[in-house]
């Protein structure tokens, strides 16, 4: 598992082996099973999660009952309530395994310990935010100004594995419509 991390993080940092190598060793393995929950609503967001192989989705829960997932994140990319990382405060959100995964889990003290550390550390922290910024800035424009079947198609072109790989109840859930709604979308294809 380890190795899909070095890669990743060769590939997307100006670094050392050393700094890698250090960083590295600061995440665990952990293997979960599909549904599998790791963050509930209340607690405090004490891990960040790097995706080894599988996929994971952070969502709330609205006082209905429904669903509203936020983030899905599959192979070679890192997911966390950041609100509730950064602060050590109860999150409102679930973090769940969608299929079966293989992640690697930095704690948040090792974190702050790594990012004070190294530089490796503080790129990562920084990009986690940009990214963040960034997902959560076009998930609430791509809301405001497109139509479901324009964030259906556009979720195709971008990213097609999530269609594919997860249930039409969380992608709908992505998308911010119903089951129903989905099906009719895709049937106009």
């Amino acid at each position: 598992m380890t190795e899909k991390l070095k890669t990743y993080f060769a590939n997307n940092f100006r670094t050392t082996t050393t700094e890698i190598e250090q960083l590295v060793s600061a995440f665990k393995e952990k293997t979960v099973k599909k549904n599998e929950t790791l963050i509930s609503k209340g607690d405090i967001c004490r891990y960040t999660y790097f995706v080894s192989k599988g996929s994971v989705r952070a969502y709330f829960i609205d006082d209905d009952g429904q669903e509203a997932t936020r983030y899905i994140a599959l192979e070679n990319q890192f997911i966390t309530t950041i609100h509730s990382f950064i602060s050590q405060t109860p999150t409102n959100e679930f973090i769940e395994a969608t299929e079966q995964a293989e992640l690697l889990q930095i704690s948040y003290n090792d974190f702050k310990k790594i990012i004070e550390e190294t530089t490796l550390g503080k790129d990562l922290y920084n990009k986690q935010l940009e990214v963040a910024y960034i997902t959560n800035h076009w998930r609430l424009e791509s809301f405001l100004k497109m139509s479901a079947k324009q964030r259906y198609d556009f979720l195709l072109q971008t990213n097609p594995a999530i269609i594919q790989r997860l249930s039409n109840k969380i992608v709908a859930s992505y998308l911010g419509i119903t089951q129903e709604s989905l099906s009719r979308v895709k049937a106009q294809k």
